[in-house]
């Protein structure tokens, strides 16, 4: 671990240098860098694409966990990071085992801290409220680094149109905050006993009409979602300062950095569930049955999180970044809706319909922001 953080250190080191000497000279592209219009029609066709698939699996991918009781999520988390491991793995296969990259490295370690924390949130404030309410915090994070740059290792971005991509920012924060006021319910499951007894009482106690014993209730899961959001949020810096110190005409370059982030992702996993378990001992939450829908988790994760590398890649983060964390949890809503039923009365259903509607839009005027027109 010594090595491991030393040498961080050192490439982050070397790429300020790196980054900070054009500031230092004549050259000024470093001050702001404006997004080209550059790419032909396939190559937007295929980013939009890719941006569309990642949403689709990001989306989706609680959705094999719903029904089981994952109490604390530690056992749930390292599983669907082995898989992880291993897509990053059969990645670098592919590539021809490029060298390892330690600063994308330090991405995967920002993912797997906040990664702790999401399957407790989704079991305490439901998939659609809880993907959204992190994802409000992880858009103002990840856009506010690729739009104004973080110091001088990564410089700003402008999109074409500026005042298109604010608005939609300011639409997705909105639709964030509206999503904060619809209230979930949990349907009892059979699988999950202990579960069951937990949600039906905070069920019983939300039919009660006590809004100060809800939002107590939520207070723990929501630090939770913040914490998650800023390790989230910042996770594709790093990558994004390596493509920055390393241009190149290579359309799939991108993948070389898959396993460096990747394999940091299952380490840190490891790190953390196995003091999990030193605390926990024998009460440590480890079921077998959890076992394949943590793994399909995992497969769904990685496909989102490896076509989100793509679509940023093309369209910059400022583009990628509001976008898929906008629409994957108006996905997750809409399972809670027509599939779980966990969103009910016309109150909340009609301000759950504003809040998409909303995000719908933000989701528009930030692609539409990348234009030429």
């Amino acid at each position: 671990m010594y090595h491991f953080l030393q040498n961080c250190c050192l490439q982050m080191s070397s790429a300020m240098s790196n980054l900070t000497s054009p500031l230092n000279s004549t050259s000024t592209s470093f001050l702001s860098t404006t997004l080209s219009p550059s790419h032909s029609v396939g190559d937007d066709v295929f980013a939009y694409g890719s941006l569309f698939v990642s949403c689709v699996a990001f989306g989706i991918m609680f959705i094999p966990l719903k029904n089981y009781d994952c109490k604390d999520g530690l056992f749930v988390q390292w599983v669907e990071c082995s898989i992880v491991f291993l897509a990053g793995f059969l990645i670098n296969c592919i590539r021809g085992f490029p060298e390892f990259q330690w600063i994308a490295a330090i991405g995967g370690a920002l993912y797997a801290t906040g990664n702790v924390f999401s399957v407790p949130i989704i079991k305490g404030l439901g998939m659609g409220l809880g993907f959204l309410l992190w994802s409000s915090v992880q858009v103002i994070v990840g856009w506010g680094v690729a739009r104004f740059g973080l110091f001088s290792w990564l410089p700003p971005t402008v999109p074409q149109h500026a005042i298109l991509n604010y608005t939609g920012l300011a639409l997705t924060i909105v639709s964030g905050i509206l999503f904060v006021f619809v209230r979930h319910q949990e349907v009892p499951s059979k699988r999950t006993t202990s579960y069951t007894v937990n949600q039906s009482s905070v069920s019983e106690e939300k039919e009660d009409g006590s809004l100060t014993r809800d939002i107590l209730y939520k207070i723990p899961f929501v630090i939770m979602a913040i914490g998650l959001a800023i390790c989230h949020g910042l996770m594709m810096t790093p990558i994004q300062v390596l493509k920055d110190k390393h241009p190149t005409n290579d359309k799939w370059k991108v993948f070389d950095y898959h396993f460096s982030f990747y394999s940091t992702v299952f380490v840190f996993s490891t790190i953390y569930f196995l003091i999990y378990c030193v605390i926990r001992q024998t009460r440590a939450h480890v079921e077998r049955e959890l076992v394949i829908p943590a793994a399909i988790y995992g497969v769904l994760w990685t496909i989102g999180m490896t076509f989100w590398f793509c679509s940023s890649d093309q369209l910059s983060q400022i583009v990628a970044y509001p976008i898929t964390t906008r629409l994957p949890p108006i996905i997750s809503a809409l399972f809670d809706v027509f599939l779980y039923k966990t969103v009910r009365g016309t109150r909340n259903l009609l301000l759950l319909a504003l809040a998409i509607f909303v995000g719908l839009a933000s989701v528009i005027l930030i692609a539409l922001s990348n234009q030429n027109f």
